[in-house]
């Protein structure tokens, strides 16, 4: 069943109880969810939960009834029909469409810079990109933006993936997080949905500013570091269909603005590092706008090498909050909201389902520390306790110390923050007995 979304403020680090009475479990009107009352109904046995980097589709690779009851967290609203077969026009062979509008969005609100800053040079675009997500005249798709813009408006882009709004940091100050459920195929569907607003930093400091304000060459070059190798394998295709199709409406729209799509150079996800020589080739076609990575710490590994070269890199994926203080001399964004937003909405959901002794399993990079970190935060501060909290080695062979010293703190739910290694995690915990009753 999907749900109204409901908005949640992030604000003081006291608020995470009253997140717990309203972003999940029960109606809108039930003033009971996350209560004492209901902390005791909680399911028997221990309860599985996932995130964004590995809510995929597993009917190929467990057994029926394998996840039966697995809840999700990953960002997102509601997508509309009409957008979904938007991006199946462009790739018909889509199994989901996770990130395709982070993607979209991330493309149409670059060009839309561009055409703002009468330029289309990576600084050029990185000095609009906040303006023209925020505080104009809303409109939600390029051609309308664009002949606002024509008008001498300002412009606020309300894309397909939120709100956008973005910050002093160039991440998203409100966005929806999507919360799924695994039913006995091993496939998820939506059972509600929370938006929220996320602070800014204090501050920012002078490398995240853009200096000099380059020229450009007069067209709008985009190309894509996005993951078609690897354990983000599956996130590489809606995320490509999201740029392309971007590029196909910027082009329909028949604005002055020539942009020409570079196409996608594989980002893997670091496992080896090929994502520094895919940058360099999308450096020598003169690339001004690089969509991706996927990963927080691929991002991390070549973000240096692309703003530094002068130009704008926005991800339609990145979660880790290393990035809010980043010193990116202001030309890094990203259309996916930083992990407070999903570990206060996993808290949420952990204490609206009964659970109060959690353990988290996290991958040992960037985006799982962080995750696993806020996900601890919010969770204790509303009154749970976390049991465990191990980080793990995505290369490992195996993973079964791990889960034994899991399984010694008896929990009543498992918070799994990882990517395609959950497929040999999630046997080992059949294993050691961590399953619903």
């Amino acid at each position: 069943m999907n749900r109204t979304s409901k908005l949640v403020r992030l604000g003081a680090l006291g608020l995470a109880a009253s997140l717990a009475l309203t972003a999940c479990g029960g109606d809108d009107t039930d003033d009971n969810a996350g209560s004492s009352d209901n902390a005791s109904s909680g399911p028997e046995g221990t309860q599985w939960y996932f995130v964004d980097g590995n809510t995929a589709d597993y009917s190929a690779d467990f057994d029926a009834g394998t996840l039966a009851g697995t809840k999700a967290t990953y960002p997102g609203p509601e997508l509309a029909d009409d957008f979904k077969d938007r991006l199946l026009g462009v790739n018909g062979k889509l199994k989901d469409f996770t990130y395709g509008p982070e993607s979209y969005d991330a493309t149409i609100a670059a060009a839309l810079a561009a055409l703002a800053a009468g330029d289309d040079s990576g600084t050029a675009v990185g000095s609009q990109m906040q303006a023209v997500t925020s505080e104009g005249e809303k409109c939600t798709d390029f051609a309308t933006c664009a002949d606002l813009l024509a008008d001498g408006e300002d412009i606020d882009y309300d894309g397909v993936s939120g709100p956008i709004d973005l910050n002093s940091t160039g991440s998203p100050s409100a966005a929806t997080i999507g919360v799924f459920e695994y039913a006995d195929d091993n496939t998820y569907a939506p059972v509600d949905y929370v938006t929220g607003e996320i602070p800014d930093v204090d501050s920012v400091g002078a490398k995240q500013k853009i200096g000099k304000v380059e020229k450009g060459d007069g067209t709008l070059n985009i190309g894509g570091l996005l993951p078609t190798s690897g354990d983000l394998a599956f996130l590489g295709p809606p995320e490509i269909a999201g740029v392309e199709l971007a590029i196909q409406e910027i082009d329909e729209a028949g604005t002055d603005l020539k942009v020409n799509f570079l196409g996608n150079a594989d980002s893997g996800d670091g496992t080896p590092n090929i994502a520094p020589s895919s940058v360099d080739s999308l450096l020598a076609k003169n690339v001004d706008v690089i969509v991706g990575a996927a990963s927080s710490s691929v991002s991390l590994s070549v973000i240096d090498r692309i703003t530094g070269a002068g130009v704008a890199q926005i991800s339609p994926a990145n979660t880790s909050t290393a990035f809010d203080s980043y010193a990116d001399s202001g030309l890094y964004f990203r259309t996916a909201p930083s992990d407070v937003l999903q570990g206060s909405v996993m808290a949420s959901t952990l204490l609206g389902d009964g659970h109060q002794n959690v353990a988290i399993l996290a991958r040992q990079d960037s985006y799982g520390e962080a995750l696993a970190d806020n996900v601890e935060k919010f969770f204790t501060e509303a009154g749970g306790t976390i049991v465990s909290k191990t980080l793990y080695s995505p290369e490992a062979a195996t993973y079964t110390a791990e889960i034994d010293e899991l399984a010694s703190t008896d929990p009543d739910a498992i918070v799994l923050i990882a990517f395609d290694e959950t497929k040999k995690i999630v046997p080992e915990l059949v294993k050691a007995g961590l399953v619903l009753e």
